[in-house]
């Protein structure tokens, strides 16, 4: 069983789960998706049940909560009729492991770490991420006994788990989509100066400082274009209205809200370079997406991106915000046998990252 409280945000961890679900069913293990049918005031997904069926194509009957106390009702009822032998838990809510420890001891429970530490909710303040089914920091914490086994997406994230919770964790790499995981068609051939950000729009993913620099970069590439493609998450709604409005006075840069899959897909193709401006990312799968489909990378030297590119090899770490301009400067300008040498080094490096990779690490841990 996997729970998930919000699979109708489209960020990393929510693709992880699908991956994580259709690997684990390829190899012949039964899974049941806990998650919610609260769309959080986001417009579209009044079908929240028909979303869940296109995104989690084998997966009919998937449970689906709208309460708190229809969480707790919804684990115990799951547990009961589908008999898991073991639960995993998707995002840090530790809460939840403990509901299915209090139901069946027995059970083995595994809780897969983005970070230990909710950076967005101190962003904008926890109460917006409760009513996400995301429980508060002091509270999870509360509940660390409920959990057997701890894995992390990075080694940067195993220290924190270390410094914050006092446990140790097994680093799992997170894995590209299916989608992305295939060599381009294109490779070795110029592209556009396109440069290309993808993620939720939050302030911490910094899109508004991509906004910013970008007027300088125009003064200097004169034909370049931004793409800001992402998923508009309510709870970071203010930001994002600001956003748009700095979009606005800004000439060449386009946003893509809630791109699908193949948009993206297309956006990765046409992109010279992805820019990743978030400080102190965990580990970050749209880099690594977008490293696989040919595009060069230019994100911070901080976090656990430093375990995936490396600098001037298959992409650029800048160290402060000046450098990083700069850096997007040089990627932009990468000509004939440098651009080409460089880009092939990324989609090489990505490819390490494979779906079938992180089931069988995932998987690893409970047998």
């Amino acid at each position: 069983m996997i729970i998930h409280p919000h699979l109708f945000v489209k960020g990393g961890g929510e693709r992880l789960t699908k991956i994580l679900a259709e690997g684990l069913r390829s190899l012949g293990d039964e899974v049941s998706v806990l998650t919610s049918k609260i769309s959080g005031g986001f417009t579209g997904f009044e079908g929240v049940e028909t979303f869940f069926i296109e995104r989690f194509p084998q997966s009919s009957g998937i449970p689906l909560v709208d309460s708190f106390t229809s969480m707790a009702t919804s684990i115990r009822e799951t547990i009961r009729k589908f008999s898991p032998e073991i639960v995993v838990s998707m995002t840090e809510d530790l809460a939840n492991l403990g509901i299915c420890k209090l139901v069946d001891r027995k059970l083995k429970t595994v809780q897969y770490v983005h970070f230990p530490v909710e950076e967005e909710a101190r962003a904008v303040g926890s109460e917006r991420y409760v009513q996400f089914f995301r429980f508060p920091e002091w509270f999870n914490k509360c509940f660390l006994w409920a959990v057997d086994r701890l894995l992390c997406n990075s080694k940067y994230t195993r220290e924190a788990v270390e410094r914050f919770w006092g446990r140790k964790a097994r680093v799992v790499y997170p894995a590209l989509d299916p989608s992305f995981k295939d060599e381009p068609e294109n490779l070795g051939k110029p592209r556009e100066n396109l440069i290309l950000c993808v993620g939720r729009f939050t302030k911490l993913k910094r899109q508004d400082f991509l906004v910013k620099i970008f007027r300088k970069i125009k003064e200097k590439v004169k034909d370049a274009k931004l793409v800001l493609a992402g998923f508009p998450d309510e709870r970071h709604r203010d930001f994002y209205e600001k956003l748009l409005r700095l979009v606005k006075e800004t000439k060449d840069v386009t946003v893509v809200e809630d791109p699908s899959d193949r948009e993206l897909a297309k956006l990765y193709l046409e992109a010279k370079v992805f820019c990743h401006p978030r400080i102190g990312e965990h580990f970050g799968l749209t880099p690594v997406e977008a490293m696989r489909q040919g595009a060069i990378v230019v994100a911070y030297n901080a976090g656990g991106i430093r375990e995936v590119i490396s600098h001037g090899r298959d992409g650029f770490l800048a160290n402060n915000d000046r450098e990083y301009l700069s850096l997007t400067l040089k990627a932009l300008r990468l000509k004939g046998g440098e651009w080409v040498k460089m880009q092939k080094a990324a989609v090489r490096k990505a490819g390490r990252f494979s779906p079938e990779r992180f089931v069988r690490d995932f998987r690893k841990t409970f047998i």
